[in-house]
């Protein structure tokens, strides 16, 4: 397997379609892919329309149902909104279900001088933060996306205990067989990991929380393959989360990100 998804080749004419490999698979169902993956691949049909002299700044995924490891079919669509301000909208489909959704805030992009001020940096690369491996949770030895498409590299924190973490996290393969994934994908893979490394319970606690959204807010795009994640994890007595994150790259910050998240008992 070189990539998490392939092009899928339709039966007749009509919207874009793709089959995802195992890799795309989540760590708690062996039928169900992972979040990052499908909110991957709803970044890449909303970058399909986005104009050149525009950016995606805001990408907020929905994830309706479980994406299975089944054909997707897609629509994107956009809406000018002004001269500086586009919407997007995209969906993915698995026989004929709708199982997640994206909108996107599209702005113009434009030249200013460097700002008088910046906020503190993360000053670490991946070359000095530690490898580790990936539990597997629920998915055992079998292949899923959290451990065989994606590097691990925690600056502060681990998989081993409960808390807050940073790390760096990198896709090990494609995205789209024949494709190099573009900056806003590797944020959108990388993103959805956030909630998983910063736990509030740990791997024996019998409890979890899985995420029903992502929203990403970018003031700049990536660079380089790394996206550093600095995740926080909190939970209400009603079994509501909330999980918040600071992204940077090689360069410092580039935006951040927040997952709504639902108690559940695993065991």
């Amino acid at each position: 397997m070189e990539s998490l998804f392939t092009v899928a080749e339709p039966a007749t004419p009509g919207p874009a379609a793709f089959d995802p490999t195992l890799l795309a698979t989540g760590p708690w169902r062996s039928d169900a892919q992972h979040g990052g993956p499908p909110a991957a691949l709803l970044a890449r049909m909303i970058e399909t329309v986005e104009a050149p002299t525009e950016r995606v700044a805001r990408l907020s995924v929905e994830l309706l149902k479980p994406v299975p490891l089944a054909r997707l079919t897609t629509n994107v669509e956009r809406t000018s909104v002004s001269r500086r301000v586009a919407h997007a909208s995209a969906s993915l489909a698995a026989e004929g279900v709708v199982v997640a959704t994206a909108t996107a805030l599209l702005l113009a992009t434009a030249e200013l001088p460097e700002p008088g001020w910046r906020p503190e940096q993360i000053d670490r690369s991946p070359d000095d933060a530690a490898s580790v491996v990936a539990p597997t949770w629920a998915s055992g030895d079998a292949t899923a996306f959290h451990r065989d498409a994606v590097d691990h590299r925690f600056i502060e924190g681990d998989f081993s205990a409960p808390g807050s973490a940073i790390e760096w996290i990198r896709l090990r393969q494609p995205l789209v067989a024949g494709e190099e994934p573009s900056p806003l994908c590797r944020v959108a893979a990388a993103a959805d990991i956030a909630s998983g490394i910063s736990a509030v319970y740990g791997a024996e606690s019998g409890v979890g929380l899985i995420n029903a959204d992502l929203t990403i807010s970018l003031h700049r795009s990536l660079v380089g393959e790394w996206v550093g994640i600095d995740a926080v994890t909190e939970v209400g007595s009603d079994g509501i989360g909330l999980c918040t994150n600071r992204l940077f790259d090689v360069d410092g910050t580039i935006g951040t990100a927040t997952q709504s998240l639902i108690g559940w008992r695993t065991a």
